[in-house]
């Protein structure tokens, strides 16, 4: 909702099926940083790894991994003066980012890594010990969904940006 939010804001000289693209992007890019759960699920699967069950561990939950993918996009853009790859790289930093200070309210993130694996968090949530499905199935998800995720802080902020954002959307679009 991120993508959302800048495109009100900002009023890009944009056709209208560019701006439904970059609306497209925008929330992809806010799902992004969870693409670690396909690893997390490979890790878990009978004769997996198993290193771990926090896919918040992963590079894909560090903001210096979508600062320089934005960057390479935004640059790329640039060097090619197409300013509508441009404002993919910026979603794509807005909606990473959104989806990473949306987890740090009650899940830890790398915000420092490379410099240091230490994961911070606003409100640690302590998990209940309800799920009880393998780590990286879909079961397990379902469950945490259904039975964790749904009572916590970041669900219910995660619900009024959405709805704020949907409200911003067909008032200015």
């Amino acid at each position: 909702m991120a993508a959302t939010a800048l495109l009100a804001l900002l009023h890009p000289d944009f056709s209208a099926g560019q701006i439904n693209s970059l609306l497209i992007i925008g929330t992809l890019a806010g799902e992004l940083p969870d693409i670690d759960l396909f690893r997390l699920h490979f890790e878990h699967r009978p004769g997996g790894k198993h290193k771990t069950i926090n896919h918040h561990e992963y590079i894909t939950h560090t903001p210096i991994f979508w600062l320089v993918i934005s960057l390479i996009v935004v640059v790329a853009g640039f060097l090619f003066g197409s300013t509508f790859t441009e404002w993919i790289g910026w979603l794509i930093l807005a909606g990473s980012w959104s989806h990473l200070l949306l987890d740090y309210i009650e899940y830890e993130i790398k915000w420092i890594w490379p410099i240091s694996d230490k994961l911070y968090s606003m409100m640690p949530k302590k998990h209940s010990l309800e799920i009880t499905a393998r780590p990286g199935t879909f079961l397990n998800y379902f469950q945490f969904i259904t039975k964790e995720y749904i009572a916590s802080t970041t669900f219910w902020c995660e619900m009024i940006i959405s709805i704020v954002a949907l409200v911003v959307l067909f008032r200015v679009f």
